[in-house]
């Protein structure tokens, strides 16, 4: 949606304009970075030394966003104004070249660590999920990412939102599959970006104003039209994520090393289930406040759209579920160990995790060494 009279701005100081979008994609590297360190502090990992990690991938990913961002809408920036490809503050990010980069960032890092690096992929699914959908939002103050004008009485499609709603499905689902399924390392961040493709692919670019390329199709009615640059893309990215998600599933089969204390009794300070909580309540809390601003600027739609997603995620947080509230006493045959061990809600007895291929039981344990 394009509102004319809303101000990129927040806020001056002197000459240098802090831009809402700016305030929103801090938010969420923020919400993503506090679930991924507490995460690998609860994996045991130094989250000093993962903090230095994070701030390179963050880096590279800024960096990646802008490339594609130039290369996809001005190319010719490149060999006639240098510069401008540099001018990252007067907007023009692309989430797909910040995973594409990022990816490569943390793959380099931690490379010699395949175990720790698939883990680390999937906790970063919620950053992913909070940078889409507040960065969205800040799309709409800075006149970015708008849909195609239709004649179907209603303007031009809402892209901002719908791009938006799409990390609120990532959000969701992520946790939707810790409780129900727990599946194993890497296959949560693979299966993300392969909905995130073709949501984004099929549907999300179907209605947004961007170039198009090679087969040119648009309907000025409907306001639709392909192919443009990611929809180029989407087909190779969903045969290689779904390439990836397949060989995690797979790769699950084989028992996973102890990476947890020898003794039962030691378990970790923090849990998964108070980090992913107060993610999910703080985005929820946001979420309501922005919709009520909005609202309170007179513009409904918006207000409206982010309202239902505070909603949502505050129903996400009161009814929390306990992930270890029906454990087994002891794994069916076939089940081997992973070495996970975490406390339980409700009860001082610890539990450990086993698998059997992407299906996982949560084994309680009254006392004695780690299963291995």
């Amino acid at each position: 949606m394009y509102i004319p009279w809303l101000n990129p701005y927040a806020f001056k100081i002197g000459p240098i304009g802090v831009h809402w979008y700016g305030i929103f994609m801090v938010m969420a590297i923020l919400g993503g970075g506090y679930y991924l360190l507490e995460r690998v502090r609860q994996w045991g990992e130094d989250p000093d030394r993962m903090s230095n990690v994070v701030l390179w991938t963050i880096l590279w990913g800024v960096i990646g966003a802008r490339f594609v961002f130039v290369m996809a809408n001005d190319p010719q920036w490149i060999w006639t104004d240098p510069l401008q490809t540099l001018k990252i503050w007067q907007g023009g990010l692309a989430i797909d070249g910040a995973l594409l980069f990022g990816l490569i960032a943390f793959w380099i890092q931690l490379r010699h660590r395949p175990i720790l690096f698939n883990h680390i992929m999937d906790w970063v699914v919620p950053g992913i999920g909070l940078g889409i959908f507040m960065v969205r939002i800040g799309n709409i103050f800075d006149h970015q990412v708008l849909g195609h004008m239709t004649q179907l009485g209603f303007g031009r499609w809402p892209e901002q939102l719908w791009g938006s709603f799409i990390g609120v499905f990532l959000i969701v689902r992520y946790f939707w599959l810790e409780h129900k399924k727990a599946p194993p390392p890497g296959y949560q961040f693979w299966s993300a970006m392969f909905y995130y493709a073709i949501l984004r692919g099929v549907i999300g670019e179907t209605t947004r104003a961007n170039p198009l390329y090679l087969i040119h199709y648009y309907n000025p009615h409907w306001g639709i039209g392909f192919t443009t640059l990611m929809q180029l893309f989407t087909p190779p990215i969903l045969i290689f994520t779904g390439f990836m998600m397949r060989r995690t599933w797979r790769a699950s089969q084989e028992q996973l090393p102890t990476l947890v204390p020898q003794e039962l009794g030691t378990l970790p300070e923090s849990n998964t289930i108070r980090v992913g909580k107060n993610v999910v309540g703080l985005t929820s809390l946001v979420s309501i406040i922005g919709g009520a601003a909005f609202f309170a600027i007179h513009l409904p739609s918006i207000g409206g759209y982010l309202l239902g997603a505070g909603i949502l995620f505050a129903l996400m947080y009161l009814t929390w579920p306990r992930r270890y509230q029906n454990v087994l006493e002891s794994p069916p045959d076939g089940y081997t160990a992973t070495g996970e061990v975490y406390t339980n809600p409700g009860d001082s007895d610890p539990i450990s995790v086993w698998n059997k291929g992407i299906r996982r039981v949560y084994v309680r344990h009254r006392a004695g060494p780690a299963p291995n």
